[in-house]
């Protein structure tokens, strides 16, 4: 039984409009600057990765916790202007109020998982008034690690007192998918103008969409509601 709906919020609420090559160039050349090798940095890892494995290295090299959370609050700092810039012209995708207020009809709780931090995405709800539609809205301040790690989605199960194999997360992107399939959550992707649907295939997605309208057949189906 599918008890809560997860959603993640830039790609998958909002159409993408964050700067997100940037944001791994930023973090990556600030980890430098706080002494991580650059030999274990990489363009091609999303920059939640990068971060885990600078902290990894870092602990190794005698980083005790709280140093650990200076490295990461600092690098959060880094990149929270270019969310706060995006939070300030949010576009809500195509179906989205619709969608939302067709699960809340139904009864089915629902929750945002964001790597965002939280006042770019209480902005983002607020100007969009879909906040109403939410029990709980976490973000990266609620956990240590963000997507593809599993702490969010376990977080909002434990939170709302739901086994995460009788939750569905939603989300644009493999980090999404991969963070939904560790935390034991039922993954399901929707194509964005970022991820195509051979990626989130890839990724191992149970479920894609093209757009919000398969999306609701989707949930349609693993709610009984056909």
């Amino acid at each position: 039984m599918i008890r809560l709906v997860l959603f993640d919020l830039d790609g998958t609420l909002i159409e993408f409009n964050y700067n997100y090559s940037l944001a791994k160039k930023i973090v990556i050349e600030k980890l430098i600057e706080m002494g991580v090798e650059k030999s274990i940095l990489s363009d091609s890892k999303p920059a939640s990765v990068n971060l885990e494995e600078a902290v990894s290295f870092m602990r190794s090299r005698g980083f005790d916790e709280d140093k650990l959370r200076i490295l990461r609050k600092r690098v959060y700092e880094a990149v929270e202007p270019l969310e706060l810039e995006a939070a300030e012209k949010p576009i809500v995708k195509n179906g989205v109020v619709e969608l939302l207020a067709w699960l809340k009809k139904k009864g089915i709780d629902m929750v945002v998982c964001t790597n965002n931090c939280r006042k770019a995405s209480s902005m983002i709800l607020e100007k969009l008034d879909l906040n109403i539609f939410f029990k709980h809205v976490f973000t990266r301040d609620d956990v240590d690690r963000i997507k593809p790690f599993p702490d969010l989605i376990l977080k909002a199960c434990r939170v709302t007192n739901t086994p995460p194999n009788e939750a569905v997360h939603i989300g644009d992107s493999p980090i999404d998918i991969a963070a939904a399939k560790v935390a034991g959550a039922i993954p399901v992707g929707i194509v964005s103008s970022l991820w195509s649907f051979e990626s989130l295939k890839e990724a191992g997605a149970k479920y894609i969409a093209l757009d919000t309208h398969d999306l609701k057949g989707i949930l349609s189906s693993l709610f009984g509601f056909l």
